[in-house]
């Protein structure tokens, strides 16, 4: 049984947060309780001073503590005096505990242990004199161990805002688990919407190829027999001739669209002047210009630069003028401005004066192999593909592009660029 994402992140930072909440009491404890003990030794260390410098007895006894045990070692570690081990006939060697052996490299030492003479456990102290060693010490009872217990305010707080921070963590989980559900859900979305949509596309690509192809084999059939006069090889040769370039354009324009679908991010970029590619388009499509007594008027400023693929570009350019000139008519103007700019776009319309399309169409017309009229592409050497690659070449640029009819007559595309 797999456990949902929410629960699994929530158990992660629920670890991560207990053992850093973990860590900070431990570390405050320890440091709570050598922040006591050390208050206790600064006491203790006065009562060594007090003894060191040999105040009378009467003295010492107004300023110690009833319980405080007091031992003088000499150099050696030879117990020279203990005012509790009267019971104790005589006391081992005490250079080796560990209260002395800290004292004879840093001074002062302490310790907290059972006392090997006394069967009793005290908190040592003991400080380095010239003539040896002078070690106090206090049992470590109750009395003691309450000293140095540390205080529970910081522990109280620190689990309360713990269990506050659990509580946010669990409803952060949650919320961020239903929204991971969400875009899981998005995504299966897209991929079952993109699944159907390369199926309709490789159907409606399957179809279109079928026709050029068709067309070529029955061309190729009939030039097989070798009684058809000279003229209607010539025409057939030239037919199949057709098929077979409107064949090679619906397979460019079938690659160009799958690769900015599939791997748009390959697109390389460069500083391209949009006047200069209207320009090349415009050149390119002179003799048609001439045959359909079409003019392009191309107003975009010069030096109207930006940075973005040109191959794309171009092919913007290249589908919408190809498309006013194959269905707007002939003897009309197409127009190419920048109609505006800010800081971030160019936004350009491409225009014509020809018959426009019906409005209900409109909405459609950037559709893979959408047609207002079933064939007429086909009739004119068109993949199908143009409009819906002029789409997708402006939303790589981060533009938007939509159609509309003029209302003197004729269709306007329009269409932003980002500039960087």
């Amino acid at each position: 049984m797999s456990i949902p994402y929410k629960s699994k992140l929530f158990l992660y930072f629920f670890a991560v947060f207990a053992l850093f909440t973990a860590i900070v009491l431990f570390y405050q404890q320890i440091r709570e309780k050598r922040y006591k003990q050390a208050l206790i030794e600064t006491k203790m260390d006065i009562y060594t001073h007090i003894i060191a410098e040999k105040e009378n007895e009467k003295e010492q006894q107004e300023v110690l503590p009833a319980n405080l045990r007091i031992t003088i070692i000499n150099n050696g570690g030879k117990v020279l005096y203990d005012n509790q081990a009267d019971s104790v006939p005589i006391l081992e060697n005490h250079f080796d505990r560990p209260e002395i052996q800290k004292a004879k490299t840093a001074n002062v030492g302490s310790d907290i242990r059972l006392s090997e003479s006394l069967d009793v456990p005290f908190l040592y102290y003991a400080r380095k004199t010239a003539d040896g060693y002078v070690r106090v010490a206090l049992p470590y009872n109750v009395e003691t161990q309450l000293l140095l217990k540390t205080d529970k305010t910081f522990l109280v707080l620190s689990l309360s805002l713990f269990l506050l921070s659990i509580l946010f963590l669990w409803l952060i989980a949650r919320q961020f688990g239903l929204d991971v559900e969400r875009l899981k859900t998005d995504i299966i979305r897209q991929q079952q919407a993109r699944a159907a949509l390369k199926t309709e596309l490789t159907s409606s690509i399957a179809h279109e190829l079928r026709t050029p192809v068709s067309a070529i084999r029955g061309y190729m059939e009939t030039l097989i027999d070798p009684e058809i006069p000279d003229e209607k090889r010539i025409a057939f040769i030239n037919r199949a001739h057709l098929a077979s370039i409107r064949l090679s354009e619906l397979l460019q324009d079938v690659s160009l669209l799958t690769k900015m679908e599939e791997s748009g991010r390959l697109f390389t970029k460069e500083r391209i002047d949009l006047y200069e590619m209207a320009e090349k388009v415009r050149e390119e499509f002179e003799e048609s210009l001439h045959a359909n007594s079409v003019k392009i008027e191309n107003l975009i400023p010069e030096g109207s630069f930006m940075y973005g693929n040109s191959m794309l570009i171009y092919s913007i350019f290249r589908n919408l003028i190809e498309n006013a000139i194959n269905y707007a008519g002939k003897w009309i103007t197409i127009t190419i401005e920048i109609t505006k700019s800010d800081d971030k776009c160019y936004y350009l319309t491409v225009s014509d004066t020809g018959n426009g399309i019906p409005e209900a169409y409109l909405p459609r017309i950037f559709e893979r192999f959408f047609r207002v009229n079933d064939g007429r592409s086909r009739e004119d050497g068109g993949s199908g593909l143009g409009l819906a690659i002029v789409h997708h070449a402006v939303l790589y640029h981060e533009g938007e592009v939509t159609a509309e009819n003029k209302s003197g007559g004729g269709l306007q595309i329009n269409f932003s660029l980002k500039k960087a």
